[in-house]
């Protein structure tokens, strides 16, 4: 029985850092139908061009993205600034090897966009410089406090702002992904997990205590389409406010 009230704790098979093969690359192939189906491309894609398009007079925008997985996002983001004109430079951050090889094995632009593996959930996982660092479905991992020191953390670092796109739980999105996902040509870790991580989520009221008691005064969350909130982040280090 869905319980939407209380945060699910349990593993996806994905956060087994040794998982490999056919299985990882299947998967990692259907998240990447999942994020263009369900919209995390194109509400991710918005958010970074509304921020370079805030910020004009960066001559070459640096972007992170934590938990890459296979890539997906940064492919997409990438072609997508290249197209109105944007330049920019790219480090996607996993923490299973075998996903970072995948993302390096379809990397079509070695020289702007470069893959690393490191536990982005251990506490002493220094946060790269950046101007802006982006997240998609990865920061339920963390545990309510960890993910308060992580916002803590990046508040510290130079990095100038940061959009996670993120679920927000819900009983009707638990099931609308359990009927679409039977439908779409994806594996069956990613539709399993896919429910595990609805209910891992975090809710729009939770988020917004985590990112108040990290200290952080400037931030917004917007919900979009298919459950989805989009949040942003102002640190201290931008001049303007998004």
């Amino acid at each position: 029985m869905v319980n939407p009230e209380v945060r699910l704790h349990t593993s996806e098979q994905l956060d087994n850092l040794s998982l490999s093969g056919k299985a990882l690359n299947t998967t990692l192939r259907s998240l990447g139908i999942i994020n263009r189906f369900l919209g995390n491309h194109q509400q991710l894609n918005k958010a970074v061009v509304h921020y370079t398009k805030t910020y004009p007079n960066t001559k070459k925008i640096h972007i992170l993205d934590l938990g890459c997985g296979g890539g997906d996002c940064i492919l997409k983001i990438s072609k997508k600034l290249k197209k109105i004109g944007i330049a920019a430079s790219f480090k996607g951050i996993d923490g299973n090897p075998e996903s970072v090889a995948y993302a390096l094995q379809n990397n079509p632009d070695p020289l702007s966009i470069d893959y690393s593996t490191a536990d982005i959930l251990s506490k002493k996982f220094i946060i790269p410089d950046c101007d802006l660092l982006i997240s998609s479905h990865f920061i339920y991992h963390f545990k309510n406090e960890d993910l308060i020191d992580f916002l803590k953390k990046i508040k510290s670092k130079k990095v100038k702002h940061v959009i996670f796109s993120e679920l927000y739980r819900s009983k009707v999105a638990y099931y609308i992904f359990k009927h679409i996902s039977s439908i779409l040509p994806i594996s069956d870790m990613a539709k399993k997990d896919g429910l595990i991580a609805i209910q891992r989520a975090f809710t729009v009221k939770e988020l917004k205590e985590i990112i108040e008691n990290s200290g952080i005064k400037k931030y917004s969350i917007i919900k979009k389409p298919f459950f989805r909130m989009i949040v942003k982040i102002h640190t201290n280090n931008e001049t303007n406010t998004i």
